[in-house]
């Protein structure tokens, strides 16, 4: 027999529920229990019951309980062990039981084994046994009668000890490093308990080890509003030094070394694995990839919107007089031109037939812009092979099913289209299907779409700046707590004349240029010197674009710089060394010669004159030179006010884990989704009518979920009278660079852990580790893992454990997610998936405990 307090009250017998009397009967057992192998007084069971009015019966209404639960606590199977005994014991009555059948008994054992591991230094043994402890909760210590109004100080003390269990429970995880997965409890917790100072001290170190340094003081300065208003009472001491820590960048903040490597490996930083590559033609990097075949049960067939390039290129006079050995000659000219092109813009190629050749952009990588890479590589073929061969070339966008085998990764319908726009189009031209068309934004087009179909490609546009959209008039919405933070840290360096650097993270779109361009707005209407620079995912800068155009910006031509350099530091050596240094970055190539010390003295000339503020945009674009400066800029950078602005996504922390940590002169803003109202707000300023029904109005709130770049496209897809999503609001669909944005965020994940995305995705909106092992037939410790991953990389969130199974459940972090990931699943691969997951679903809550995955 098993007694179960930490939530409703239970009582099981051979794992049966055992049915209880009344309130009065389950109130006795229930204050019996919290003082089990103890005698409790009559008196005090009478109070417990009834903390008030106690009536004339009361005695005897007791005596009726605890006769009513004796025969409650006899055994009903052949054994008695386990069983509990109820005995009167002057001056009141005893319940003997048995301590490991009480959940309360057991989570105390575990605690205390837990804190005896955290004081011995055991961080992740101790983490382990505390978990398990938290995992024997349900709910509120016996629920169901503190809704009765039951209201008992050993119910305050539980809690009480729940709490500190759980303060050590986030010590021990801390110190293990994981300090992503525990963000959100804590800061849930802390919307419950929000004067506890040990808790808000835990959430400042785990947001400042995650590179949320204002994020990390904000919350103490949110706590110390609260206690100071509300109690009178100033921070502890241990809080007030966490927050001067923070401000030193105190390296007793950091994790140890030994720590760290752990950490980079459990999010996957170093993983020993290597990824799959699901489509093997020619690389899209310049260091081929190795292809590994994924397991037999795992779904390697996947529906994803590719760009198809065909390009027809007839010899012509090029091929001389027809001999087979110049005509083979001039093919392979053609082709090795045609296979640089693509490869230079991250395509693949998937073939050649005769003159006939076929690119591929999609895959096996999705990029945000890949009908921008198809369009600006067809232009780039065309002017190319201008001398050589008459070229007519096709470009389409579409859905396609992309497989293992390069064949079969072709979509027949999309290969036909795409072959009648080639065909279609006129000698030394590209011609391109509307998707493609709409999908582009640094191409040229011609006025009108051609009479037989398709729209003609005139010329690309330079890259720089080529992909970021216009944002001048998206309103600026719940971003002046950042900008106000950006405009202190400029007064701060224009005061101290001391250089400072700022990263700010956020994922695509949620508004990063929106929030620097404020105070790049600011800078043009004062005396500070601001100079700009942008990386891009494709383009000729070879990586230096920010440096690159933060030199144009100075001077946008050599005669220009010489003249620039000898206004700024006269004629001499210093101007010809400077400019040596300098000249390479307004043409970068690859073999750009790095001259850290002229690129920093050069900054530090400007900013000595007048104060100089340099916004680097999209870094994580950017080469690893660019990124070697920036850091060493920080660190040799002389006293001077120079403040230097970086956004960059999450995806810069994967290639420099330690980036500007630890460092003095250095602050990290993390952007977080618009909330509710202001995403609402941002849409309503977008729409161009206000005439949608509730339904339209929180559809659209949910799938922009928070997301200014999301909110802009859905604005402008719903404003489309051509669109039919404004009369059927029973779904909207996804516009394609929304879909662009979240399929390249889940290419860059691991190939196993994308896999168990998508069963994820099939399950429904909570997931655990055990359905989703069932649905996707996979280990269910290997999925437990990969279910981890993905919430450090913030595809999921933490939702708790499950009452009846006691694992760990998950929710996507944003509706569209799940619906991206499952729509990639071909439809017969998915219908089988959904079996397996509703056969998971529908077992018993019993025969689920014997196979839930931790």
């Amino acid at each position: 027999m098993r007694f179960h307090l930490l939530g409703s009250l239970e009582v099981l017998d051979d794992d049966l529920p055992v049915p209880l009397g009344g309130v009065k009967q389950r109130a006795a057992l229930g204050f019996l229990l919290l003082h089990a192998n103890r005698v409790v007084a009559t008196s005090k069971l009478l109070q417990a019951l009834w903390s008030r009015d106690v009536p004339p019966t009361a005695r005897k209404m007791l005596q009726n309980a605890v006769s009513g639960l004796r025969g409650v606590l006899s055994p009903h199977g052949s054994s008695t062990e386990g069983s509990a005994l109820l005995l009167t014991h002057a001056p009141g009555y005893l319940l003997r039981v048995d301590q490991n059948s009480l959940d309360l008994s057991r989570f105390q054992q575990l605690t205390e084994q837990g804190r005896g591991e955290l004081s011995a230094g055991n961080w992740t043994a101790a983490a382990k046994v505390l978990r398990g402890a938290l995992g024997l909760w349900r709910g509120p210590v016996l629920a169901d009668l503190a809704e009765t109004g039951i209201n008992w100080p050993e119910l305050t003390a539980i809690k009480d000890w729940r709490l500190a269990t759980q303060e050590d429970c986030f010590e021990a995880e801390l110190a293990c490093g994981r300090h992503y997965e525990i963000i959100g409890e804590l800061e849930s917790l802390i919307e419950v308990e929000p004067y506890r100072e040990r808790l808000n001290g835990q959430l400042m170190l785990a947001l400042y080890r995650c590179g949320r340094q204002v994020d990390a003081l904000s919350v103490y300065r949110r706590t110390r509003a609260a206690l100071v208003e509300e109690l009178g009472l100033e921070p502890g001491r241990e809080l007030q030094e966490l927050e001067r820590a923070i401000l030193d960048h105190a390296p007793a903040l950091d994790l140890p070394p030994s720590v760290q490597r752990r950490h980079l490996l459990a999010v996957g930083q170093t993983s020993a694995a290597t990824p799959v590559v699901i489509t093997p033609p020619a690389p899209r990097a310049p260091e081929p990839a190795p292809v590994v075949v994924p397991p037999a049960d795992v779904t390697t067939v996947e529906r994803k919107l590719v760009s198809v390039v065909m390009v027809s290129a007839q010899l012509g006079l090029a091929a001389g007089d027809g001999d087979p050995e110049d005509v083979d000659e001039v093919h392979q000219e053609v082709s090795a031109v045609v296979r640089a092109e693509v490869a230079r813009l991250g395509g693949v190629v998937g073939g050649d037939v005769g003159s006939v050749f076929l690119a591929l952009f999609g895959v096996p990588r999705t990029a945000e812009d890949d009908a921008d890479r198809a369009v600006r590589t067809a232009l780039s073929i065309r002017d190319r092979l201008s001398t050589v061969a008459d070229v007519q070339v096709g470009v389409a966008t579409g859905d396609a099913l992309v497989r293992p085998v390069p064949a079969a990764g072709r979509d027949r319908v999309l290969l036909d289209r795409c072959r009648q726009l080639m065909a279609l189009a006129p000698l030394g031209a590209v011609r391109a299907c509307a998707a493609t068309r709409d999908a582009s934004t640094s191409v040229t087009w011609a006025g009108e779409p051609a009479a037989t179909g398709g729209w003609q490609a005139e010329s690309a546009v330079s890259p720089h700046g080529a992909t970021r959209r216009e944002q001048a008039s998206v309103p600026f919405v719940e971003r002046e707590r950042e900008l106000s933070v950006l405009r202190g840290l400029l007064d701060e360096v224009q005061v101290r004349r001391r250089p400072h650097f700022v990263t700010v993270l956020g994922e695509a779109g949620v508004g990063k240029t929106r929030l620097v361009s404020e105070l790049a707005d600011a800078c043009a209407s004062s005396s500070v010197v601001a100079l700009r620079g942008t990386s891009t995912a494709f383009g000729d800068d070879h990586g230096f674009g920010p440096l690159s155009d933060v030199v144009r910006g100075f001077a946008p031509s050599a005669e220009a710089l010489r003249s620039g350099l000898t206004t700024l530091v006269g004629g001499g050596e210093l101007a010809d060394r400077l400019h040596g240094g300098l000249e390479g970055l307004l043409t970068p190539t690859p073999d750009v010669v790095p001259d850290f010390a002229g690129w920093r003295r050069f900054l530090e000339e400007i900013a000595d004159q007048r104060t100089l503020v340099v916004f680097l945009e999209d870094v994580h674009w950017a080469n690893d030179v660019v990124l070697d400066f920036v850091e060493e800029l920080s660190e040799q950078a002389g006293s001077v006010p120079l403040l230097v602005i970086a956004t960059a996504r999450p995806e810069l922390l994967q290639r420099r884990p330690s980036w500007f940590g630890g460092k003095r002169n250095a602050t990290t803003i993390s952007l977080e989704p618009l909330s509710h109202n202001g995403t609402r707000s941002l849409l309503n300023s977008l729409l161009e009518t206000s005439e949608l029904s509730g339904e339209l109005w929180q559809a659209l709130v949910s799938c922009v979920g928070g997301n200014p770049l999301f909110a802009i496209e859905f604005a402008r897809m719903v404003s489309d009278p051509r669109m039919p999503c404004v009369h059927n609001e029973s779904s909207l669909p996804i516009p394609p660079s929304v879909r662009g944005v979240l399929t390249a965020q889940l290419d860059s994940l691991p190939f196993d852990a994308k896999a168990v995305l998508q069963d994820a995705a099939v399950v429904g909106d909570v997931v655990s580790p055990g359905a989703v092992a069932a649905t996707g037939e996979g280990d269910p410790h290997e999925v437990a893992k990969a279910l981890e991953l993905l919430e450090q990389r913030d595809f999921l969130r933490r939702q708790g454990r499950n009452s009846e199974t006691g694992e760990i459940e998950y929710g996507f972090r944003h509706a569209l997610v799940r619906d991206v990931v499952a729509d990639q699943l071909p439809r017969a691969v998915r219908a089988q998936k959904q079996e397996r997951a509703a056969a998971w679903l529908a077992q018993p809550a019993v025969d689920l405990m014997d196979r839930r995955a931790g």
